[in-house]
């Protein structure tokens, strides 16, 4: 079969000349035309054999072959013939063709072509003929005969090919070696044994060793080829070659001396071998040499023990346990000890947790700190039930490590058992239960860990219940229901540290109902209850306790509690930027009444800066009559206005004439009049890009993709909708008028809508060129002109539509969609043949 391929191969190169000529007059005989054929001739004739060939049975190939031998032996035929008769004569030919082809052995020009039709003819008379060729012929012609041979595989050239190895030309001699290891036979083994090569061919002689062994060892022939990988296993030997060596003798040899070479190499100082051994090992089938290995694991040296260790912990089909588990007890160096511990993650069983839990109490602390890393990693079945009838044990030590090993494993099934042990008389049981509720629990634990915080008189229980509580709360999805059982405890709890640390846990919830409970316990008839009540408002995340805190710092008579109701309470609400932009006006607005020292008035000023509405605007240039705060406010307005003169161009430009008329310093001045002029160059950019907008969202909906939210319409988009829109601007510079809205509200799969105005001249067409990440739908006037629910990357101009603006306002919406990542949009209004448009300004008007 080997030699009917290559036959194949020719044809299919052959092939393609044919149909080149299927429409030409072809010559009347193919073969009196092929003798003088030359290269660059028409191919005609040689197509015309090729189609022969093709449409021929093997039976039929020996007339083909008897008139191609005529050609090729006719006085007169070309060289470029003969190479093509060749190349035929490997697929039909036969052993006739042999003396005429060998005789070409020793020609330059056809000895390749010559050995191509040799090489594949299965007869012995080709063999022959090419072993007859090697005393005759020189350099580079007797290399290629090697070749042939050393491809043929022929034992019978061994003799001939051991009478080369000692040539003077190294080429050849290292040829000869070459073709000896492809030979593979023993006798070829010998001969390669026997050669002592030169410096120069060391390296040559040791790979054909090695791939002799290999051809042995595929022919069964296991001893002999053993025997040569042993040969090259010598120190003096290059590291590729003894590692190759090494792994075809593990592979050869009976099982049971294999198994003690390994052992053998692994525990010896030649760092190479080692992992020749280890690759060789890991690259073994499962079975009986891996199982054997792993069994001499406790008789070995401790190195060895070190490097199979690390080898059997990412080998999950060997019988490694019970060796494992030997060294887990027995071993006397703490680093072996280790390694099978870290072993037991694949291997251990059901059977050996209670050895590991031990060993996790025991010394030395990096055996223990080993056995407690192990434990949640164990992966046989069974181990989960092996730790849970480990909870209630009579050993505290090892309830509080298999309380900790079954959080870290998130062993869901577990949590009824530990919210009983949670109130039982066992007040250190139950304190390792409420430890692993903080990894494990759910709101459905929170009852019982609230009972516990309001009748525990045990401060490490207490302490540990209460870090539950707030880890629970902290990653419940639903803050409202996780404020319930808390604030059923807290009606409950009779002494005030009941109550004080009840209060502290709600600040981890949510709700009006929580923050009701927290506003009436800062009147509790104990002084200390009030203030943790206090503190608990001062903390409380949601907005809506903010008239709470300006209530308490006008009426507080602390001026400890009044400053950290407005800077710790207030002032962090307010920079909440996810809260709308009145609800957090109202804020600074109340801290600015109230306040009675300037450092929270500037707290005030400073988030004012950066929030885009006018009455913002109105309210700094209010504070920046006060003399405390002149500088303050004057610094907020130059900010602000830059951000609002898009939108509120004549209030902004307004607001900086003042400040410059009023300037205390040239240097204000200065900064005024550059304001002023930025704000003067605001609306659409020198390319056409729109940068300033109106900006309102984000917008979701429960359980609804952006892909989904596309279509569903919210108030932006509703002809009597309440939206709330606040002003952006693209920096100057900023990349192609894009709106980062990642930047601004961050987030998943919501919607967000950008406004703005065209004020035309006159009507006239335009083309609107759009980029968005992700979907985009438009409006000019109330009208769908454009939608592409897309999931893409934005880049400027990818939607272009055309659009007719009338005389006078158009209003242009917006709504671009978010997926996740990055979130953008931009708009370039063009006329139709892309040049800028003429007679159209840029003026969002502002709410």
């Amino acid at each position: 079969m080997k030699y009917r391929s290559h036959r194949l191969v020719v044809v299919l190169i052959l092939l393609p000349a044919w149909a080149a000529v299927q429409a030409q007059e072809l010559p009347a005989d193919p073969y009196q035309a092929l003798a003088k054929w030359e290269f660059g001739h028409s191919r005609q004739p040689l197509a015309q054999i090729d189609e022969q060939i093709r449409k021929s049975a093997p039976v039929g190939y020996k007339s083909i072959e008897a008139r191609l031998l005529d050609v090729l032996k006719s006085e007169g035929t070309s060289k470029d013939a003969k190479r093509y008769i060749c190349r035929a004569l490997a697929v039909v030919g036969s052993a006739d063709c042999v003396p005429a082809v060998a005789e070409l052995l020793g020609d330059a020009d056809l000895s390749h072509p010559a050995r191509m039709a040799l090489e594949p003819l299965a007869h012995p008379a080709a063999a022959a003929a090419l072993r007859d060729a090697l005393p005759k012929l020189k350099g580079d012609l007797l290399l290629g005969v090697i070749s042939s041979v050393a491809a043929r595989r022929d034992g019978q050239a061994v003799e001939a090919l051991g009478g080369l190895v000692g040539d003077s030309d190294a080429t050849i001699a290292a040829g000869a070696m070459t073709a000896l290891g492809e030979i593979g036979t023993e006798e070829a083994g010998r001969a390669l044994k026997a050669i002592q090569p030169p410096a120069a061919l060391a390296r040559t002689h040791a790979r054909a060793g090695i791939a002799a062994a290999n051809h042995l060892a595929l022919a069964g022939k296991r001893e002999a080829a053993a025997g040569m990988y042993q040969s090259l296993m010598q120190p003096q030997q290059p590291s590729a070659i003894r590692v190759a060596a090494l792994k075809g003798l593990l592979e050869t040899l009976p099982s049971a001396e294999a198994v003690q070479r390994f052992v053998e190499v692994i525990q010896a100082d030649d760092a190479t071998l080692r992992t020749a051994a280890l690759a060789a090992y890991g690259s073994s089938p499962a079975g009986s040499l891996k199982d054997a290995v792993a069994a001499e694991l406790p008789s070995m040296t401790a190195a060895g023990q070190l490097v199979l260790l690390g080898s059997l912990a990412g080998e999950a089909d060997v019988a490694a346990r019970s060796a494992v588990l030997r060294v887990v007890e027995a071993a006397a160096e703490v680093e072996v000890r280790v390694a099978a511990l870290e072993c037991l993650a694949l291997h251990g069983e059901a059977a050996d947790v209670a050895l590991v839990v031990k060993l996790a109490q025991s010394e030395p602390a990096a055996v223990a700190e080993a056995a407690r890393r192990v434990l949640p990693r164990m992966s046989k079945p069974g181990v989960n039930e092996a730790l849970v009838g480990m909870i209630e044990s009579g050993q505290a030590g090892d309830r509080a490590i298999v309380l900790a090993a079954l959080a870290a494993r998130r062993v869901e099934s577990v949590l009824p058992t530990l919210a009983r042990l949670v109130g039982g008389a066992d007040a250190a049981l139950a304190t390792e239960a409420v430890r692993a509720l903080a990894t494990l629990g759910t709101g459905e634990q929170l009852g019982p860990l609230a009972a516990v915080l309001i009748r525990t008189d045990n401060a490490e229980l207490r302490g540990a219940a209460a870090e539950a509580v707030r880890s629970i709360c902290s990653r419940a999805e639903d803050k409202l229901a996780a404020a319930k059982p808390l604030l059923a405890a807290l009606s409950q709890a009779s002494t005030p540290e009941a109550r004080i640390v009840m209060l502290q846990q709600l600040v981890y919830t949510r709700g009006d109902e929580a923050l009701n409970a927290v506003r009436r316990a800062t009147q509790d008839a104990d002084a200390q209850v009030a203030e943790a009540a206090i503190r608990a408002l001062i903390a409380w995340p949601e907005a809506s306790a903010a008239a709470s805190l300006i209530e308490l710092a006008k009426t507080t008579d602390k001026a400890s509690f009044a400053v950290l109701a407005l800077r710790d309470g207030c002032l962090r609400l307010a920079n909440q930027k996810d809260l709308p932009l009145a609800q957090r006006l109202k804020i600074y607005r109340s801290v600015l009444e109230v306040a009675k020292r300037p450092e929270e008035k500037r707290q005030a000023i400073a988030g004012l800066a950066d929030l885009p509405a006018l009455d913002a605007l109105e309210l700094l240039q209010a504070s920046a009559r006060d003399a405390e705060l002149t500088n303050d406010a004057t610094a907020a307005i130059l900010r602000l206005a830059r951000q609002l003169g898009a939108v509120y161009n004549r209030q902004a430009l307004a607001a900086l004439e003042e400040i410059k008329s009023q300037a205390a310093s040239d240097e204000v001045k200065r900064q005024a009049e550059a304001a002023i002029k930025a704000v003067q160059n605001v609306g659409q950019s020198p390319e056409g890009f729109v940068v300033a907008w109106l900006l309102s969202g984000p917008y979701t909906q429960s359980g609804k993709s952006a892909p989904e939210l596309f279509d569903v319409a919210f108030a932006p988009e509703e002809s009597d909708g309440e939206a709330e829109w606040r002003p952006v601007a693209v920096p100057p510079g900023g990349k192609a008028g894009l709106v980062e809205m990642d930047k601004i509200f961050g987030g998943n799969d919501r919607v967000a809508y950008l406004k703005t105005q065209l004020a035309a001249d006159s009507a006239l067409d335009a083309v609107l060129e759009l980029g968005s990440d992700d979907g985009i739908k438009v409006w000019l006037n109330g009208q769908v002109v454009h939608a592409n629910n897309a999931v893409r990357a934005c880049t400027p101009g990818q939607d272009k539509v055309k659009v007719k603006l009338k005389q006078g306002a158009n209003t242009l919406l917006i709504k671009v969609t978010q997926g996740g990542g990055e979130w953008s949009a931009c708009c370039r209004v063009v006329a139709p043949d892309g040049n800028p448009l003429d007679g159209v300004t840029v003026a969002p008007q502002g709410p």
